[in-house]
C-alpha cells in the first residue's frame, strides 16, 4: 500500500522524483517525459505573461536542468529553450525566475551540454539587469570559466570572441546618460572581467590591454576610474592568493648565520631560498619579463599619451580623478621616454605649497622626467619648485618636500639644472631642521657622481675632485648604456661552477676606509688675500702638475710659530709621525689602484666574451642561476664585510617608473601628540596589563605573607619564638595599649 501511495504521489512531488530518477533513470523515464510535456506546455503558457512569476514553471526548470545527464536526447533542446527566454524577457522577467534561469545554464555548462562562446555572449548582455546577486554569479561563472577553458592550452578563437564582445560593451556605454543607465553597468563589469582575467595571467596579451585601455575615455566615470587603476596599480601584487608561496624567513636565517658555524642545514636552507627565488622568478616571467607588462603592451605610446593630456586638459572631473589622469600620464612617459611638451606648464601651475596633494603632483613630476626631455622645458619646473617652496618664509617640511623633489626630477634630467641655483640650493646642508639638511646634503650627494663642476669647490669632496679630470658630464641627447655586463662577468668569473662568482666589493670598501684614516692630519695651505684658510683632506686645492702629469699639492712655506701651533693642535702631523702617514696613504693608493685595475679587467673579460662567444640558452640559464645565487646571498649577508653600515633598503613595491612619495616627503620628525592622542596611546598600553596602585588589602595574590602563615602554625610551632614568649610577659596596661591600637588602626582601614 505504501509503494502504491508513493507512486500516485510522483507526479507532484518533483524533489523525491529527482532523486529516483538519479539512482535509476530508466525505470522512470515514463514519468520523466510526463514532467517535460508539463515544462512545454508550461512554457507555452509563460511566454503570453513572462512578467508574472510562477513558481512551477521555476521548479520544472530546476528538475530538467538536474536530471538532463540521464536522458541527453530528450533534454537536447532545453538549452536553447532557456537561452531564447533568457534573450527575449530578460528585462521584465522576476528575478528569482531570472536567476534560477542562469543557475539551471550554469549547471548544464558545468557539464559541457553547451559551448562557451554562446553561453558568455548572453552572459555579457545579463550584465544589463538591474539585480546585484545576479550580476555576482555571472561575473564569477564568466571568469572561471574562461580559466578552466585556457588552462592546457589557449582556446584563441573564444578568447577574440570574447574580447571583441567586450569592445562592444565599452563603445555602447560611450552614449550612456550616466553611471546608472544599463550600458555603464554592463560595460563596467565587463571590464572588471577583463581585468581579472588579465591579473590571473590568463588573457595577458596586447589586445586585452588596449581593450582596457579604451575604457581610459570614458564618459563614465566608474568606468574610467576603474581603467586607470588597473595601469596605475602593479600585478604582482593582485595574483591569485592560492599561488601565492612565503619565501623564507632571511632575519631567521640571517640571524643563524651570523650565530652559529656553518653546517650541512644551514646549506639546505640556503638552496631552499635559492629554489623560492626561482620560483618567484618564473613566476614574474609567466606573462612579461618586465615589472608590470601592461604599459609596455600599448599599441601607440605616443598617441595614447597625447589623448590622455588632451581629456585632461578638458576634464572638470573632481580633484581625485585628475590626480589619476596626471598619474598615469608622467608613469607612461617616464617608462617610454615620450615627448608631451604641454604636460610640464600644466604640472607647473599646480606646483604651490597651497595645492591639495602637492606631495603627490611633486613625485608625478618626477615620474615625467627623463633625459630626452629638453633642458628648456625641465629648467623652469625646478625653477618654480625652488622659488615656491625652498624659502625661508615656509615651513621646514615644505622646504625638505620641494629640495627632494629638485633631487628627483635632476636625477632624471641632470642638465636642467644651473649651477648658481645648485649653489643656492646646497646653502641648505647646516640648516637647523634635520629634514632640509638632510635633503640639501643629498642633493650635493648627486651632483658628486653626475656632474661635480656645478657644485662649490668646498662641496665636491675628495673622490669627485680627484675623478674632475676623467669626468665628461653627458650632453643632451647622448647615450651611455653599454648594456647589461653583470651577468657576463659573473659567467666570465665562473667558467665552470655556478654559485660562487661575486665582486670582490669586501676589499674595496677595507681599502677606501684605509685610505681615509690614512688621509686623516693632512693639511694644505693656501694664501688667499692674505689670510691663511687650514682646508682638510675633503677639501684639497689642485695643485701645478709634475712631469708625469700627477698633480702636486699647492702649500706655502709657515713660519715656526705657525707650524708648532698647527702641530699642537693636530691639524698637522709631527715630524716622526709625517715619514708614517705617507707610507700608510702610498700603501693605501695602491691598493685603490689594484682594485681599479681588477675591475676593469673584469670589465674587459666581460666584454670579450660578449664580442667573440655566441652564448647558447645554456649560457642564459647558468646566468640567472648565477644571479638568482648573488641575490640570495645578498639577501642573506646585507651586512657588508669591509664596512659596518648596512646598505640602504631598496623598496621593491613601486611599479616601474613610480617615484614613491615618501621620497619626497624624506624623513621628518614625529609630530607633538595632542592630548586625545596621549590619552589613546596610554589606553592602548594598559590592554593587557594589571592594574596600576598598591596591592594593599588585595585578596589576588600568588601567596601570603610569613606573618599571615604564621596564624595557621601549630602553637607548639611558634611556642619558642621570640614574639611569642615576649607576649606571655606583657602587662595588663601594655595589652590594653596594643588593641586600642589594634581597634584604630582597624577604623582607619575602613
Amino acid at each position: 500500500m505504501g509503494k502504491r501511495n508513493r507512486a500516485a504521489l510522483l507526479p507532484t512531488n518533483i524533489p523525491q522524483l529527482q532523486n529516483l530518477i538519479k539512482r535509476d533513470p530508466l525505470s522512470y523515464k515514463e514519468e520523466f517525459l510526463q514532467q517535460l510535456r508539463h515544462f512545454e506546455s508550461s512554457r507555452a503558457i509563460f511566454e503570453l505573461k513572462p512578467e508574472e512569476l510562477s513558481t512551477d514553471f521555476q521548479d520544472l526548470i530546476n528538475f530538467i536542468a538536474q536530471v538532463s545527464p540521464c536522458y541527453p536526447d530528450e533534454t537536447k533542446e532545453f538549452p536553447d529553450q532557456i537561452i531564447t527566454l533568457l534573450s527575449k524577457h530578460y528585462q521584465i522577467l522576476d528575478a528569482e525566475l531570472r536567476r534560477t534561469m542562469v543557475q539551471a545554464l550554469v549547471l548544464l555548462r558545468n557539464r559541457e551540454m553547451i559551448s562557451s562562446t554562446s553561453l558568455l555572449s548572453l552572459f555579457f548582455t545579463l550584465f544589463r539587469c538591474r539585480d546585484k546577486i545576479l550580476r555576482d554569479i555571472l561575473y564569477n561563472h564568466i571568469v572561471n570559466d574562461i580559466k578552466v577553458s585556457n588552462q592546457k592550452a589557449k582556446n584563441n578563437k573564444m578568447n577574440k570572441t570574447l574580447q571583441g564582445f567586450m569592445y562592444t560593451m565599452l563603445t555602447s556605454a560611450e552614449g550612456a546618460a550616466g553611471t546608472g543607465s544599463e550600458n555603464a553597468i554592463a560595460a563596467k563589469r565587463s571590464l572588471d572581467v577583463c581585468i581579472e582575467l588579465y591579473r590571473k595571467n590568463i588573457w595577458n596579451d596586447a589586445k586585452t590591454v588596449n581593450v582596457i585601455a579604451h575604457a581610459c575615455f570614458s564618459p563614465v566615470t566608474k568606468i574610467m576610474v576603474t581603467a586607470l587603476q588597473f595601469f596605475l596599480g602593479n600585478n604582482e601584487d593582485d595574483g591569485d592568493s592560492e599561488d601565492e608561496e612565503e619565501l623564507p624567513d632571511i632575519k631567521a636565517l640571517q640571524h643563524k648565520q651570523n650565530v652559529s658555524k656553518k653546517t650541512k642545514s644551514k646549506a639546505k636552507q640556503m638552496d631552499k631560498l635559492v629554489a623560492s627565488l626561482k620560483k618567484k622568478q618564473k613566476a614574474k616571467k609567466k606573462a612579461e619579463t618586465f615589472n608590470f607588462s601592461a604599459l609596455h603592451l600599448l599599441n601607440d605610446p605616443q598617441g595614447f599619451t597625447e589623448k590622455l593630456y588632451t581629456h585632461l586638459a578638458s576634464s572638470r572631473e573632481r580633484h581625485e580623478v585628475q590626480l589619476m589622469l596626471m598619474n598615469l600620464i608622467s608613469r607612461i612617459i617616464g617608462v617610454h621616454k615620450l615627448t608631451v611638451l604641454p604636460f610640464y606648464p600644466y604640472l607647473q601651475k599646480r606646483l604651490q605649497p597651497t595645492q591639495k596633494d602637492v606631495t603627490q603632483i611633486i613625485a608625478i613630476t618626477a615620474q615625467a622626467s627623463h633625459d630626452l626631455v629638453p633642458p628648456d622645458v625641465i629648467e623652469p619646473v625646478i625653477q618654480t619648485l625652488a622659488n615656491n617652496f625652498v624659502t625661508e618664509h615656509c615651513a621646514a617640511e615644505v622646504m625638505a618636500a620641494g629640495l627632494n623633489g629638485i633631487r628627483e626630477i635632476s636625477s632624471r634630467c641632470p642638465l636642467a639644472m644651473e649651477a648658481t641655483l645648485l649653489q643656492d640650493l646646497t646653502e641648505y646642508k647646516n640648516h637647523r631642521d634635520k629634514g632640509v639638511m638632510m635633503a640639501s646634503r643629498s642633493l650635493i650627494g648627486l651632483f658628486r657622481d653626475i656632474n661635480p663642476e656645478l657644485l662649490k669647490k668646498k662641496d665636491r669632496g675628495r673622490n669627485a675632485t680627484m675623478n674632475m679630470r676623467d669626468h665628461k658630464p653627458s650632453m643632451y641627447g647622448e647615450s651611455h648604456n653599454d648594456g647589461d655586463l653583470e651577468g657576463l662577468q659573473l659567467l666570465a668569473e665562473n667558467p665552470d661552477e655556478a654559485g660562487e662568482g661575486e665582486d670582490n666589493w669586501d676589499e674595496w670598501e677595507e681599502a677606501s676606509d684605509e685610505e681615509e684614516e690614512s688621509q686623516e692630519g693632512w693639511v694644505n695651505v693656501s694664501d688667499d688675500e692674505n689670510d691663511l684658510n687650514i682646508k682638510l683632506s675633503d677639501d684639497e686645492d689642485s695643485g701645478s702638475e709634475d712631469e708625469d702629469g700627477n698633480k702636486k699639492p699647492k702649500t706655502k712655506r709657515m713660519t715656526a710659530n705657525k707650524e708648532r701651533r698647527l702641530k699642537k693642535k693636530g691639524l698637522m702631523p709631527k715630524d716622526d709621525e709625517s715619514e708614517v702617514v705617507m707610507e700608510e696613504s702610498e700603501e693605501s693608493k695602491a691598493k685603490r689602484l689594484q682594485m681599479l685595475t681588477e675591475r676593469k679587467e673584469k670589465l674587459a673579460a666581460a666584454q670579450l666574451l660578449a664580442t667573440t662567444k655566441i652564448l647558447t640558452p645554456a649560457d642564459f640559464a647558468k646566468i640567472e642561476a648565477l644571479k638568482l645565487a648573488k641575490q640570495a646571498d645578498q639577501k642573506l649577508n646585507p651586512v657588508r664585510a669591509g664596512s659596518g653600515k648596512r646598505p640602504a633598503p631598496t623598496d621593491e613595491s613601486h611599479a616601474e617608473g613610480e617615484v614613491s612619495i615618501g621620497s619626497i616627503i624624506g624623513p621628518r620628525k614625529k609630530a607633538k601628540q595632542d592630548y586625545a592622542e596621549r590619552m589613546e596611546s596610554i589606553k592602548n598600553g594598559r590592554e593587557g596589563r594589571d592594574k596600576f596602585g598598591s596591592r594593599k588589602g588585595s585578596t589576588e595574590r600568588g601567596s601570603t605573607t610569613n606573618k599571615e602563615k604564621s596564624k595557621g602554625k601549630n602553637f607548639m610551632m611558634i611556642a619558642h619564638k621570640r614574639e611569642v614568649r615576649e607576649k606571655k610577659k606583657m602587662s595588663l596596661r601594655e595589652r590594653q595599649i596594643q588593641l586600642h591600637a589594634h581597634i584604630k588602626k582597624q577604623k582607619m582601614m575602613k
